[in-house]
C-alpha cells in the first residue's frame, strides 16, 4: 500500500522522525527505519535509503508499505535448537550453520524464525512478523550466538543497547595467512560492491567500520583468530578480512583461489570443498536490560569447524 505525505514546516526534520508521526503509534521508528533501508522510500520521486534524510518544507514523500505476513503463514518448525540462555524476556540461541535467519526472496527452506516460533510462546514483532524475535542476524552459513528478543519492549532496549555497543560479540575464524602482528583492528569503511551487488566491499564512501581482532593459533599458511566487532556492517568480518589479504577458508562470495597453496593433495581438496565458510559467534555478553545481571553465553566451534581444524593441525606442511 502506498501512502504520500507532504512535508510542511520552517524547520528541517529527520525522515524517520517524520513518518514516524505521519504512522499510527503501533509502527515503530525501526519499522520505518527498516522500510527506508529496503528502498520502500522515495523523496520527490527519487529513491533514499537514508533515515537521517533531512526534509525541507515542500518535500513530498512516498511510502511503499509492505504487506505484513500474518503470524499463521510462518509455520513453527522443531528445529533442534541449541537454546544457551532463556528466561521470560529474551533468550540466546546457538544458530546452525546453513540456516537463514529471516525469510528472503531466496530463501526457501525454514528459517530460524520458523524454529524460535516453535521453542518459544512469545516473540517481539518489532522487525515484523517474518522477522519476530531478531533483533540482529548471522549469515546463513555462519553459526553461532545469537540474541533473541520475547517483546517489542525487549527488543528496542537491546536495539539500544547494540546501537550504543553495550553488546560484546566475539566471533572465531580460520583464515589464510598471517597477520603481522598479534592484535590490532582493522579500521576501512564498508559499502555495497561496484561491481557486484550481492557484495559488500572496501569503499572510500562507505559507512564506518571497525573490526578487532587477535591471533589465537598460527599453522603453516593458516591462522585462528578472535575478532569483536565495534560497528556491524553487512559481511564485515568477511569483507575486512579479504581485502587485508586474509579470506575466510571456503568463503565462496569472498573467497580466493588460496587453497591452492595447500602442498597436501587430501588436505587441498577438502579445505576447497569444505561447505560453508569458517566463521562462528563464539561469545555473546550483555547485561540484562531488566534484571541487570550479567549474561556471558560461549559456544566452542562446532564439529564441522572443529574437524577443519584438526585436520589442518594435523598437517604442519600447509
Amino acid at each position: 500500500m502506498k501512502h504520500t505525505f507532504l512535508f510542511e514546516g520552517s524547520i528541517p526534520e529527520r525522515l524517520d522522525r517524520f513518518l514516524q508521526s505521519c504512522f499510527p503509534g503501533d509502527i515503530s521508528r525501526s519499522r520505518i527505519t527498516r522500510w527506508i533501508r529496503d528502498g520502500l522510500v522515495e523523496i520527490d520521486g527519487e529513491s533514499t535509503k537514508k533515515a537521517g534524510r533531512i526534509l525541507n518544507d515542500g518535500n513530498s514523500v512516498v511510502v511503499d508499505q509492505p504487506d505484513e505476513t500474518p503470524a499463521d503463514a510462518i509455520a513453527p518448525v522443531n528445529m533442534n535448537l541449541d537454546i544457551a540462555y532463556e528466561d521470560k524476556y529474551l533468550a540466546v540461541v546457538n544458530k546452525p550453520a546453513g540456516i537463514a535467519v529471516h525469510r528472503a526472496p531466496t530463501v526457501k527452506d525454514a528459517t530460524l524464525v520458523e524454529g524460535l516460533r516453535f521453542h518459544f510462546n512469545s516473540l517481539s514483532t518489532e522487525a515484523g512478523q517474518d522477522r519476530a524475535g531478531i533483533v540482529h542476524r548471522l549469515d546463513r552459513e555462519t553459526s553461532g550466538l545469537l540474541v533473541v528478543a520475547k517483546t517489542d519492549s525487549i527488543h528496542r532496549q537491546l536495539s539500544d543497547m547494540f546501537r550504543e555497543r553495550k553488546i560484546v560479540k566475539i566471533y572465531k575464524t580460520i583464515c589464510y595467512g598471517r597477520l603481522r602482528e598479534e592484535t590490532g583492528k582493522i579500521d576501512l569503511p564498508i559499502g555495497r560492491s561496484g561491481s557486484d551487488r550481492k557484495k559488500m566491499a572496501v569503499r572510500r564512501d562507505g559507512r564506518h567500520a571497525v573490526t578487532g581482532y587477535k591471533v589465537m593459533e598460527e599453522i603453516g599458511m593458516f591462522s585462528v583468530l578472535n575478532l569483536s566487532l565495534e560497528t556491524g556492517r553487512t559481511h564485515q568480518i568477511r569483507v575486512h578480512l579479504t581485502h587485508k589479504g586474509h579470506p575466510i577458508v571456503a568463503d565462496k562470495l569472498y573467497g580466493t583461489t588460496r587453497w591452492k597453496g595447500v602442498e597436501d593433495p587430501i588436505l587441498r581438496k577438502y579445505v576447497r570443498e569444505f561447505p560453508r565458510h569458517a566463521l562462528h559467534s563464539a561469545l555473546l555478553s550483555f547485561v540484562h536490560p531488566v534484571t541487570g545481571e550479567e549474561i556471558v553465553c560461549k559456544r566452542p566451534f562446532p564439529p564441522d569447524l572443529q574437524e577443519l581444524l584438526e585436520r589442518i593441525r594435523g598437517n604442519e606442511s600447509v
